[in-house]
């Protein structure tokens, strides 16, 4: 299974559920099956361009956010500790992501002071 398609479907299930859209939900929203988004969602399908736009109108967020890291994404995994730690990030929900953030912020303040 490719990277991109699982990463890709970790980052719509991410930004459906940060919606409260079911799965149905968002395939009511783009046309698509039940079965379509789970396929996208568990990374054995991949969207088309088309679709991916569609997804993102969807879920309000820009087509870029649901292919991944940016810069980073094109870097090696195992080489790359940035993309590692957005990844882990892309499956939190919006209240873990803030006490992430809170936690970064006191271990960066932590450094700086030094």
């Amino acid at each position: 299974m490719s990277s991109l398609r699982r990463q890709v479907g970790t980052k719509v299930r991410h930004y459906r559920e940060r919606a409260g859209l079911t799965q149905t939900e968002l395939g009511e929203l783009i046309g698509k099956s039940l079965e379509t988004i789970g396929r996208i969602e568990r990374g054995t399908t991949a969207p088309s361009l088309a679709l991916l736009e569609k997804l993102a109108d969807a879920l309000k967020v820009e087509p870029r956010d649901l292919l991944g890291t940016g810069s980073h994404a094109a870097r090696t995994r195992k080489a790359d500790p940035l993309a590692q730690i957005i990844d882990r990030l892309a499956g939190l929900s919006d209240a873990d992501l803030a006490r992430a953030e809170k936690l970064l912020g006191a271990v960066i303040e932590w450094k700086n002071s030094k």
